[in-house]
């Protein structure tokens, strides 16, 4: 309560005839029985709506506590989502990547690609081109290697460019790890750019 609504009722039973009531109270009991009724009708009037009040805040705040648990809970199942699927990913691409590498390096020179084996690689060509983002620097480096050995004529230019393809090969699949990594400990969302 405020200052001046605790001064108003200071007032009003200042200027009440308290020993007269009093007086009525003692010599009447049905008039005591109202008194002592009065009594805890001003006392629940007055408490019950400050504990209504306390009950509401309390629940106010565990229902906030809650929401933002709940939040953080949707956002981390989230960004574990987010984590799995870039994961398929890395694996789709190791795979890929290996069975791209392994025809091109084992061909010999002047021998002729296999019919299977020129769709297998134009498959994994475009496979690779689709699961790159030439505008993130690491994947746009794997992508320059496989692409200059693919258009490499010779078994001996190839493989000088193997050892570039392999560690190209390993820093995506190391940079997008540590994205998995940052993902899982709840860092949001990791761009490539």
């Amino acid at each position: 309560m405020r200052h001046a609504e605790l001064g108003g009722l200071a007032v009003f039973f200042a200027n009440l005839p308290l020993l007269e009531i009093f007086e009525l109270i003692k010599g009447n009991p049905a008039a005591a029985v109202a008194a002592v009724a009065a009594v805890f009708a001003l006392i629940s009037g007055v408490l019950g709506p400050l504990v209504q009040w306390r009950i509401g805040r309390r629940q106010a705040i565990a229902s906030q506590t809650s929401a933002k648990a709940s939040m953080l809970a949707a956002s981390t199942a989230g960004a574990r989502e987010i984590a799995k699927l870039r994961m398929s990913w890395m694996e789709e691409l190791r795979n890929s990547l290996c069975e791209y590498h392994a025809i091109l390096m084992s061909t010999e020179d002047g021998e002729e690609l296999k019919a299977d084996d020129v769709r297998t690689l134009s498959r994994l060509g475009t496979q690779l081109d689709l699961l790159l983002n030439r505008r993130d620097d690491l994947q746009k480096g794997l992508w320059e290697v496989a692409d200059k050995i693919y258009k490499l004529g010779t078994q001996s230019e190839r493989q000088a460019l193997d050892e570039a393809l392999v560690e190209a090969g390993r820093n995506v699949l190391k940079g997008e790890w540590e994205k998995v990594k940052r993902e899982m400990r709840g860092e949001g969302f990791q761009t490539g750019e």
